[in-house]
């Protein structure tokens, strides 16, 4: 009887130890396979329900905040003289503050954050003051401020002044509602030196990467993605705001 020679390199070894467990390779092989198949769907399924739900949700708000500004025009409209009273308190008289936005009495936008609708400081035509108006949804994720930033939102013929992004802080204050109304505009002031002499000096605008304007040679709207990943600081928690600046007539 020949005996069988043992095998000596590791490839022999490899193609014997195949041989003798073959049908229990092929199976590990096979639930292998469809494990690594279902996981990579139910991945693919997560993703893709997550970004139905974002583009909804994103489509909602966006359609909101367009009927929000028509409904605070039509307030103003019909309230033509009552320009620095609270609108919101208006707008509950008036009923037009649109039902699907109010829950327990407060504004509360889809991801569950706070609306905030305010007046805001009129800008001077000439002699004339122009009345504003603003509004902040609150208690967003980063991405959500993002996306919205990056939207278009109007132009100067439209109405639309400036558009901000930011966050609540730990003092509860919203940055995006403060930085909506500072002006980026020259100004000048008379000073006087050790002297006694009288000199005009010119202050260059201030200068917020978090406020967009239309047109604006350093940031226009919409937002462009770097400005709007500083502007959106609220990493991952829900503390990102958003925040638009109208004129209350076109």
């Amino acid at each position: 009887m020949i005996k069988q020679q043992d095998p000596e390199t590791n490839w022999e070894k490899f193609l014997e130890f195949y041989d003798v467990n073959k049908k229990r390779l092929k199976l590990i092989f096979k639930l292998t396979f469809w494990c690594i198949v279902l996981i990579l769907f139910a991945r693919f399924s997560v993703w893709g329900v997550q970004r139905y739900l974002f583009n909804r949700d994103l489509n909602r708000t966006v359609h909101q905040i367009s009927q929000l500004v028509d409904n605070v025009r039509t307030t103003y409209a019909v309230n033509t003289a009552v320009q620095k009273t609270d609108i919101m308190r208006l707008m509950v008289k008036a009923n037009t503050v649109p039902d699907f936005l109010v829950r327990d009495g407060r504004l509360i936008n889809v991801y569950g954050g706070g609306i905030v609708v305010a007046s805001s400081t009129p800008i001077m035509d000439g002699p004339i003051p122009r009345p504003t108006f603003k509004i902040a949804y609150q208690g967003l994720r980063k991405d959500v401020c993002m996306a919205l930033s990056a939207l278009n939102w109007g132009t100067v013929e439209s109405g639309l002044i400036a558009e901000a992004v930011g966050y609540v802080d730990e003092t509860g204050t919203d940055t995006a509602l403060r930085d909506l109304e500072e002006d980026n505009l020259e100004k000048s002031m008379e000073v006087t030196d050790k002297k006694g002499r009288k000199k005009t000096v010119v202050i260059p605008p201030r200068r917020l990467g978090t406020v967009a304007r239309p047109a604006d040679t350093y940031n226009p709207t919409p937002f462009n993605e770097v400005m709007a990943e500083k502007g959106c600081a609220c990493k991952n928690y829900r503390s990102c705001t958003f925040a638009l600046r109208y004129y209350t007539y076109n």
